[in-house]
């Protein structure tokens, strides 16, 4: 028995002075959904976008070459909530992969599951009805009163507005459906919220003209666009994509590179929406 406990011991000292000695790595591991013109995306690889283009230039001056990975937006935001990857070389050092996402709406529920970084932007729904309804959408109410029922993709932002204006909804499994679903010939759908920066794109990527929707007199709140890390990642980690994206805004560049894909997102449109985001949250 003594024999046991000594040789026990010695493992003990052994493995902790192995442990002691290891080194452990952090790296990220960055991921996007496909969103023009946020991000272009070409045999499955992400090429241009002004969010890209923000990225790329914040990665180089953090010495980050990693090329952004092609997720769907839901995968992306489940890889955030797990443990980070954990790698072991045959010395005994670790490498931990946290994980991020590109673009996220920093909503209250989302705030507390995630790190962020931003914001990188500002972004509005508008709610929209087909141009050749003639019915009268100017508040929440008749749309109940019209008994309509909007269609959109799975957001947690679009489903928070429909629950908490009791508007009846059917979700899918991406905006160009729901697009697709509201236009086709003897709908069943009456609405679809689209985000104002990407509604010129989604609708000629569905085939239809801009005018084929017509927006609501609604007003919906804006929400400010960020980059959501992984709730286990390093302050320090975060700390450092935050200094840099600063020093791109300081420069004037992170709007340049938003006004050359969106040349209407002007600074006092900005402006605008940070502070309907901030009377919002108050």
């Amino acid at each position: 028995m003594k024999q046991a406990r000594s040789l026990f011991f010695l493992l003990s000292v052994i493995t902790s002075h192995a442990l002691y000695g290891a080194t452990v790595e952090h790296k990220l591991i960055v991921s996007m959904h496909p969103l023009e013109p946020f991000v272009y995306i070409e045999h499955g690889n992400v090429t241009s976008g002004f969010i890209v283009d923000i990225y790329n230039q914040i990665a180089s001056r953090l010495s980050h070459y990693q090329p952004v990975q092609v997720s769907s937006f839901a995968r992306g935001l489940n890889i955030l909530k797990q443990p980070p990857k954990r790698v072991m070389s045959p010395s005994g050092n670790v490498t931990l992969y946290h994980r991020a996402h590109l673009i996220v709406a920093k909503t209250p529920e989302r705030i507390p599951a995630f790190k962020w970084v931003g914001p990188l932007l500002f972004d509005g729904a508008v709610l929209y009805k087909r141009s050749n309804d003639k019915r009268a959408f100017n508040q929440f109410g008749d749309i109940r009163r019209h008994q309509a029922t909007c269609v959109s993709q799975r957001k947690v932002a679009d489903t928070e507005i429909y629950k908490k204006y009791q508007i009846p909804f059917h979700e899918t499994d991406s905006q160009l459906e729901a697009i697709q679903l509201l236009l086709q010939p003897k709908s069943r759908f009456d609405c679809t919220i689209i985000s104002l920066m990407n509604t010129r794109e989604i609708l000629a990527s569905a085939g239809y003209a801009l005018d084929a929707l017509a927006p609501m007199s609604i007003q919906l709140s804006p929400h400010a666009v960020y980059m959501a890390f992984s709730a286990e990642t390093p302050d320090a980690i975060v700390t450092k994509w935050q200094s840099a994206l600063d020093a791109l805004d300081s420069q004037g560049l992170r709007l340049t590179y938003i006004q050359q894909y969106v040349p209407f997102y002007t600074e006092e449109l900005e402006l605008m929406l940070r502070d309907a985001v901030d009377n919002h949250s108050h």
